[in-house]
């Protein structure tokens, strides 16, 4: 990243964030509930499993951004996580195999799986993927508007490619994560395209949507979530978290055994429509109570 880019970030975090929560925190928590009755989760972070130094880095960037979150760390004050924004979590527990996810779709929505069936229709597919194969559509797509749901997108400007990776310049295999209790992977939409090239290497496909999630513990979260201007109305976005619900749900892979909840931003960011997307996803506005290791869940 530009060192422009995240002067600008640090500053939105740490002065234009924490404003904006005091603002809509209350009327947004009104709107969603006649009263406050967010479900309070317990999710263990399991410090001691964390394996090799990018485990260490999705551990640290974890904690250091739930701090921005009614998170409450064991032996941290309850009423200052209470003023901090209200996390937007899809608790697994309530939707343990692909059926009971759809009806917790349909009752939030009945627009939701028609839009997944229209992508479907489409030929997109989700995968996982390898940043340096698609550096040039990533860029695409986070700059294809100045402006999206969750607000300014300051990358329009200032991103350059080289800022997210180095392009690969021969084929690329989305990596296995060392640790399967703490990692960081990309997911992608992608659509057909013969011919396409992503700088010099031919890929014969267009990414047109990602998400980069990490995992911590119990939590997977959505860290970075976007599609191109272009695809969001086919239900690229909805197809995606289908799609990855799907694979917490049914993988066999060590990476996603134990996985609880799916942790994507505030209910304090972005516009009435972001919010309307993420109760239509089956996220809600939860407290939660993180435990460093699994034998403080003991403690209540």
């Amino acid at each position: 990243m530009t060192f422009g880019l995240d002067l600008l970030m640090h500053i939105y975090y740490n002065v234009a964030d924490p404003l904006l929560i005091r603002l809509r925190k209350q009327k947004r928590l009104k709107n969603w509930a006649a009263e406050d009755t967010r479900p309070t989760l317990d999710l263990c972070l399991h410090e001691q499993a964390s394996d090799g130094k990018s485990a260490v880095i999705a551990l640290k960037r974890f904690r250091r951004i739930a701090l921005r979150y009614d998170m409450r760390f064991f032996g941290e004050n309850e009423q200052r996580a209470k003023r901090r924004a209200t996390p937007m979590m899809l608790d697994l527990g309530d939707c343990g195999d692909p059926a009971a996810f759809e009806r917790l779709l349909r009752r939030h929505s009945t627009r939701t799986l028609p839009k997944i069936r229209k992508a479907q229709r489409l030929n997109y597919s989700v995968r996982q993927f390898a940043l340096p194969m698609h550096v040039h559509d990533l860029y695409e797509v986070k700059t294809s508007m100045p402006v999206r749901s969750g607000g300014p997108v300051i990358a329009h400007w200032l991103l350059k490619p080289d800022d997210l990776a180095k392009p690969a310049q021969t084929p690329v295999s989305a990596d296995v994560p060392a640790c399967p209790t703490h990692w960081t992977v990309w997911w992608g939409v992608f659509q057909p395209e013969p011919g396409h090239m992503n700088g010099p290497l031919q890929t014969n496909e267009r990414l047109v949507a990602y998400i980069k999630l990490t995992r911590c513990g119990d939590v997977v979260h959505y860290l970075d979530i976007m599609g191109h201007k272009d695809h969001l109305e086919n239900g690229v976005m909805l197809l995606m978290h289908a799609s990855i619900v799907t694979w917490l749900q049914q993988s066999s892979e060590p990476c996603v055994t134990g996985v609880k909840a799916i942790w994507y931003g505030a209910l304090e960011h972005g516009v009435p429509g972001l919010i309307t997307w993420k109760k239509r996803a089956g996220f809600v506005p939860v407290r939660a109570r993180l435990h460093a290791v699994s034998a403080t869940l003991a403690e209540r």
